[in-house]
């Protein structure tokens, strides 16, 4: 089974929620998505299948700026919990650098994205 098929294979029961941009990388263990400054990965819907193992849950939640090394992560099997987890304004978590990095790259990818 190739990367692409694996993540299809995990999305196959996934309905993506409202404002959830797909950031899948080939190199990281399921598809995963940025909403409100959080990188959320998706697993498969079969333990078993799961890169990491069937003890691991489905979604796991970090910091989109902190991706590869977040000190915060909040992992579940029920989306519902991950919906209201992102609702929290990712600054009042733990982070690896102090708030005005945040705002400083925050200000750079909004001028990126407006320049297409």
């Amino acid at each position: 089974m190739t990367v692409a098929e694996f993540f299809d294979d995990c999305l196959k029961d996934f309905t993506r929620p409202v404002g959830w941009e797909s950031v899948s990388y080939y190199n990281d263990v399921c598809p995963s998505f940025e909403c409100n400054g959080y990188h959320i990965f998706v697993d498969h819907p079969d333990p078993k299948k799961r890169e990491l193992g069937e003890d691991r849950t489905r979604f796991s939640v970090t910091i989109a700026l902190d991706y590869g090394e977040s000190v915060w992560c909040f992992e579940t099997d029920n989306l519902d919990e991950v919906l209201k987890e992102i609702k929290v304004p990712y600054l009042t978590r733990p982070l690896r650098h102090d708030k005005e990095y945040y705002i400083k790259e925050e200000l750079i990818l909004k001028e990126l994205r407006a320049r297409g």
